[in-house]
């Protein structure tokens, strides 16, 4: 029996994209993006293709209902 506490393997497995799509296409340029006041539209647009957009949102509604 797992612990309600312990992530599934879905859930794990999302949250190490997120972390990846984090280092690679965030986390480096942050700082200049703030600086400059840029919103990064395509970046926005990538952690949508990858269902970051439709994380809370239900299955019904187009969503991924992850919650």
């Amino acid at each position: 029996m797992q612990n309600q506490f312990e992530l599934t393997d879905d859930q794990i497995a999302i949250q190490d994209m997120a972390r990846k799509f984090t280092a690679d296409a965030i986390t480096p340029f942050a700082a200049e993006w703030d600086e400059k006041s840029h919103y990064p539209v395509d970046v926005w647009k990538a952690a949508g293709a990858l269902g970051f957009g439709a994380i809370y949102v239900s299955e019904e509604s187009g969503g991924t209902g992850l919650g």
